[in-house]
């Protein structure tokens, strides 16, 4: 049985660690986003203002993405609590609201999601 609960971790795990890639890449993608609003400004374009304040305001929704997938992470790879049920229950909550967010390209949240249903069971 204990090689059940580890691979039913080891499959959120990996669906964590998506989601986080996936926010890191995000974050990347506005950082450049705001290097060109930078550029705009540069060469007297007052349209840069807008460009850097959308980047800074779409920022905050990868970084939830990352403390989510970072609590999921923690949930199934360091606390490995005796009560699994509970554990899979707050996967499933978490991952769910990933999912609804639209973080991990989709296939991270989804792995939260059966990993914790496999929890449960």
């Amino acid at each position: 049985m204990a090689s059940n609960a580890r691979v039913r971790y080891l499959i959120t795990t990996f669906g964590s660690v998506i989601t986080i890639l996936s926010g890191i890449i995000v974050l990347l993608v506005l950082f450049i986003s705001g290097l060109a609003g930078a550029g705009q400004l540069l060469f007297f374009n007052p349209a840069g203002f807008a460009i850097i304040g959308s980047s800074v305001v779409l920022a905050v929704i990868p970084v939830i993405w990352i403390i989510l997938a970072y609590l999921i992470y923690s949930l199934a790879h360091g606390t490995r609590r005796k009560d699994k049920f509970v554990n899979g229950i707050i996967i499933i909550i978490l991952g769910f609201i990933i999912l609804i967010m639209g973080g991990g390209f989709i296939i991270g949240p989804v792995l939260d999601i059966v990993g914790g249903f496999l929890l449960i069971l």
